[in-house]
């Protein structure tokens, strides 16, 4: 068998790897690393004993399918799906954490990693959109909705509520309180602001310019517009495949896609960082 700092060796190799493809070549993981990084992973994955092997095998078929179902909805890339299922494989179990003396049940790593990365890029979408990146030419008719910022306050109340339960049912302590509004204030900015954060992260580009697995910002778009494409294309949605690009290539109307959305493969380089040393911050903050 490997030995355990050796797989995670790999582990933090291959996600500083993706990350520096996310970040420095346009959000695009080359297909030659995404499969070499799945068999990478398949060949570590068979250095635990058998029982271990079924579960990490189960759990990465789960995410595939999972990942590949939201794929295909133009929520995910391609290559987000293949690194999630590449760490699931190379860690199938969540170790015992660096600094945190927290048990963690057994469970999956990829879970810890999930709502690390979750808690990571809800914070830095919400620093990055709506304090450091450019404001975006759509943004000239914006408004703030009623309804969005009564949705805020409605999230905030909740949490308050449930804070309020917590404490007083597990006498959770003032940093634990403290992550928890760290979830709170950024997921209320993100319903306040989801349309700006939206516009800022997208570029108008024609048809011809589509790359296979770009997402295109229909939410942003009119209702005559989606109408239009779908016109032109029967299968037009979030999701631009070949076919698409194919069939609607030659209209001369410019589309929203989202090219400068934040790499999400950084924030997963955070996730299991934070997760290898304090393992499941859920568990973390029930803790503390």
């Amino acid at each position: 068998m490997l030995p355990s700092m050796l797989r995670i060796a790999v582990l933090l190799a291959l996600a500083l790897i993706y990350a520096a493809f996310d970040m420095f070549n346009n959000r695009n993981v080359p297909n030659y690393f995404v499969y070499a990084s799945v068999i990478i992973a398949a060949v570590i994955t068979l250095t635990y004993p058998l029982h271990t092997v079924y579960v990490s095998a189960l759990v990465a078929i789960v995410i595939f399918a999972l990942g590949y179902m939201i794929y295909r909805k133009g929520f995910l890339g391609a290559g987000d799906v293949f690194e999630f299922v590449a760490i699931s494989l190379v860690l199938p179990i969540q170790p015992a954490p660096i600094l945190a003396d927290v048990s963690q049940f057994g469970l999956p790593f990829i879970f810890s990693v999930f709502v690390t990365t979750g808690y990571a890029s809800l914070i830095g979408i919400v620093i990055y959109y709506l304090f450091v990146a450019r404001r975006s030419p759509m943004e000239k008719d914006f408004r703030i909705e009623r309804q969005r910022i009564s949705s805020a306050a409605v999230l905030l109340i909740s949490y308050i509520i449930m804070l309020a339960f917590v404490y007083m049912a597990f006498r959770i302590t003032i940093a634990a309180l403290v992550l928890v509004l760290l979830i709170a204030v950024p997921s209320a900015l993100v319903i306040v602001y989801e349309r700006k954060i939206n516009m800022r992260m997208v570029a108008m580009v024609y048809p011809a310019e589509l790359e296979e697995g770009d997402m295109i910002a229909t939410n942003l778009m009119k209702r005559s517009e989606i109408r239009y494409f779908k016109s032109k294309a029967n299968g037009f949605g979030r999701l631009a495949t070949n076919s698409l690009i194919s069939e609607i290539k030659g209209i001369k109307r410019r589309l929203p896609v989202y090219r400068n959305a934040v790499p999400l493969a950084f924030f997963v380089l955070v996730g299991v960082v934070v997760s290898l040393i304090v393992g499941n911050v859920l568990l973390l903050i029930v803790t503390l």
